[in-house]
């Protein structure tokens, strides 16, 4: 019994004593550097220094895949099932898990998920989170102004399609007729590529495109407006006043 005794009161000192390490900010420096050092590793895997250093720059990444994965298994041990109560615990298992899984091709991009553990430091850094706090604040505005956007493609592509789609291939289908107009949103080679050819055709068709850009600059216009007012707003409390 005394031998139990021991080794139970034995082992909680190890846990206090390896939940203290993992949760100090010196190890957390020491997994941040660790990540910085594998995106350059994964970086240069990237390039044609592969070819010639491909055997350490692989050695390199697994090392610091083997590193995380003990980082894991501590976490896990010191916090036993505290562990999975914390969302950013889990994120770091599940990417880890996935960077872990030993494919090839194309599938090979999973490693790259690693360079995600950055995030779970947003709270370290004051300004990177209020930069990350602005956008999630921002994401309801963005859905709203994507679901609106959304309608008026949709409504433009089958208008495209109903007037050119006899004649031109960019407006034979709705999908085509989609992603002709958002070369046309994109201003890629929109005017020379898409508008001009359709205009010299129909010579109505500038109405067409001129509504459509316009339409869509007021669009993308009153979202930016509304999310400067949204940043001044949580910023110093108080809502400007817009006047159109």
């Amino acid at each position: 019994m005394r031998f139990i005794d021991r080794f139970i009161k034995s082992s909680k000192q190890d846990r206090r004593k390896v939940k203290k390490l993992v949760s100090g900010r010196n190890f957390d420096w020491l997994i941040m550097s660790l990540i910085l050092f594998n995106a350059v590793v994964l970086g240069l895997m990237a390039t044609d220094k592969m070819q010639v250093y491909g055997n350490i720059l692989f050695l390199l990444d697994r090392l610091c895949l083997a590193i995380f994965i003990v980082e894991m298994l501590m976490k896990i041990y010191a916090g036993k099932r505290d562990f999975f109560k914390s969302g950013w615990n889990v994120f770091d298992l599940v990417v880890v898990a996935l960077s872990a899984i030993p494919v090839t091709g194309y599938f090979i991009v999973l490693r790259t998920f690693r360079l995600f553990l950055l995030l779970r430091y947003v709270n370290r850094l004051a300004r990177l989170r209020q930069v990350i706090g602005i956008f999630l604040g921002l994401m309801p505005s963005f859905a709203a102004m994507l679901t609106v956007l959304g309608v008026f493609f949709y409504v433009f592509a089958i208008m495209g399609v109903s007037l050119f789609g006899g004649v031109f291939p960019e407006f034979a289908t709705l999908g085509a007729s989609l992603f002709t107009l958002l070369r046309v949103f994109t201003l890629d080679n929109w005017f020379g590529g898409v508008a001009l050819p359709v205009m010299m055709e129909f010579s109505y068709a500038w109405v067409f495109f001129v509504s459509f850009i316009l339409i869509s600059f007021l669009l993308v216009v009153s979202f930016v407006i509304s999310a400067v007012a949204e940043v001044t707003r949580k910023a110093t409390g108080v809502a400007p006043k817009v006047k159109i």
